[in-house]
């Protein structure tokens, strides 16, 4: 669920401005948002399962499920706001590939890690769940994460996303007809499709995507002529998650959803910091492991709960502290081994990329010779 090749535009540039790192250019702001989603999402978990062990109600009370909503929600609308500069940047084959790497390998690489050690611990090897494995939306099944929901949404929205790449003006209005669709299928249909692991008839009208579409409108809107003050962005931002606190649990997604654009919109239209603080630099590097922080911390909590010594059950505080201990430190090494792959497959991409276009290029320019040197041959008069 997190993107890392597009670059967000910006006539203000963005909190920190944009760094240089081996996976291309980042927004400062942007990165630190996306840190503190996957942060939000561990400290949701770590609350939930260490309730769950230590009986303590209250925890999992103060640390509401809201906040992984949120979470993912911003998740999804950082993606659908980069995705909408990817399609206009790609051609459907380097957009797939780049997508395809960005979530598969390192996925894999952590499952079979899992795998090994779940297999150690019980001292047998377990079943490979090779359909889960696909991120497709097959309805309800094992995932061995217990994290990967939220890919299949981000692979069915890559799925349009590459079908934009090849008509890529068709994706403004595509994006407005989708919105409409989702909303009369929750508002009239019940919420229908909306479900953690839908079917392939399902998802497209699940209200999860909101967050994509918005995030998709978000970007566009920022490329636009339209300019208003960042202030005010987030003012309307923070008014409307508010708002959304007042309204049923779907009817939260239609409402956090534009505000969270607005947010977003607003950090990259901000003026740039000179020297961006200790906090925003943490928040950053997070970012950047957001993705093996996402995927990796939810089943490290629950295996070391495993075997947490019963003497402390009675100390919740203290074993909430160290399962949020538990999901950073095995999240960091995780974000640590995606960050070095996905680097090296997509450069490895991008030079594919450069060659395959030179070398339509060249042919290009080889047919235009062709023709023009057909063109003014002399003709032979009998």
């Amino acid at each position: 669920m997190i993107q890392r090749d597009a670059k967000a535009s910006s006539p203000g540039g963005g909190v920190g401005g944009v760094v240089k790192t081996a996976g291309g250019s980042r927004n400062i702001s942007l990165q630190a948002l996306r840190g503190a989603a996957a942060c939000s999402v561990m400290i949701y978990h770590a609350s939930h399962f260490t309730t769950q062990k230590t009986g303590a109600l209250w925890l999992e009370e103060a640390f509401s499920s809201r906040l992984g909503l949120y979470g993912v929600l911003v998740f999804f609308v950082l993606s659908g706001f980069l995705m909408e500069g990817a399609v206009r940047r790609y051609d459907a084959t380097t957009f797939v590939l780049h997508r395809f790497v960005r979530l598969y390998p390192t996925y894999w690489v952590l499952f079979f890690l899992f795998f090994l050690i779940q297999s150690f611990r019980i001292g047998t090897w377990d079943v490979v769940p090779w359909k889960a494995l696909t991120l497709l939306p097959l309805g309800e099944m094992f995932r061995p994460l217990h994290a990967e929901w939220t890919l299949l949404y981000e692979v069915f929205f890559y799925a349009i996303c590459a079908v934009a790449c090849v008509w890529k003006r068709v994706y403004p209005p595509v994006l407005l007809v989708w919105l409409t669709i989702v909303a009369v299928a929750f508002f009239a249909f019940g919420q229908y499709g909306t479900s953690m692991q839908p079917t392939l008839l399902q998802i497209p009208f699940s209200v999860w995507n909101v967050g994509f579409i918005c995030g998709s409108l978000g970007g566009i809107l920022n490329r636009s002529k339209w300019r208003s003050d960042p202030a005010l962005l987030w003012l309307a931002g923070v008014s409307l998650v508010l708002l959304g606190e007042l309204a049923m649990p779907g009817t939260k997604l239609f409402l956090a959803g534009p505000g969270f654009t607005c947010i977003v919109v607003a950090l990259v239209r901000a003026p740039r910091m000179t020297e961006p603080g200790i906090g925003m630099r943490v928040m950053f590097l997070l970012g950047e492991y957001s993705y093996g922080l996402y995927l990796a911390h939810a089943l490290s909590i629950q295996l070391v709960l495993v075997y947490l010594p019963a003497s402390l059950w009675s100390q919740p505080v203290a074993v909430f502290a160290g399962m949020i201990g538990v999901g950073l430190g095995v999240g960091i090494l995780a974000g640590s081994i995606d960050v070095a792959l996905y680097g090296v497959l997509k450069n490895r991409i991008d030079h594919w990329s450069r060659r395959r276009l030179a070398a339509r290029e060249a042919r290009a320019a080889l047919t235009t010779a062709d023709t023009a040197g057909a063109v003014s041959q002399p003709t032979e008069i009998a």
